[in-house]
């Protein structure tokens, strides 16, 4: 008789190995995505874009879709982002015809979260440790 093997796989990795990848994953992206809102908020204080706290409460961070994260002023959460926010970001066309440019925070916070950090890899190996941990 010729030798054989046998393996068992046992465990949540191995009963829904994509579904159980998937919401890891979107775990990981969504609080990324908090943390970056978050980041965003900190560069809205008193004469730096911050006025009313009007903007600072629509700035979020969540899940788009499947492994699509994204970071606004309230279009997820609100339809659509606040009026101004493109003008305080300096990306509107009013921003040329004057002298303020924008405080660029989404892009600063953009730029930071794509140099990368530990901070992210921790965000995913959590995420990962529970999905299949449990």
């Amino acid at each position: 008789m010729p030798p054989s093997m046998t393996v068992r796989a046992n465990g949540p990795l191995f009963i829904d190995p994509v579904g159980g990848l998937t919401r890891a994953a979107n775990r990981g992206l969504t609080d990324i995505a908090t943390m970056g809102a978050n980041k965003v908020k900190e560069q809205l204080y008193p004469d730096h874009g911050r006025v009313t706290a009007n903007l600072r409460n629509h700035v979020g961070g969540s899940l788009v879709k499947d492994f699509h994260a994204q970071i606004d002023a309230g279009e997820v959460r609100y339809g659509a982002n606040i009026v101004y926010a493109r003008w305080v970001e300096g990306i509107s066309t009013r921003n040329k015809n004057s002298r303020f440019k924008g405080y660029k925070m989404f892009a600063s916070v953009r730029d930071w979260l794509m140099r990368g950090s530990p901070e992210i890899d921790e965000l995913f190996r959590n995420a990962l440790l529970e999905e299949f941990d449990s």
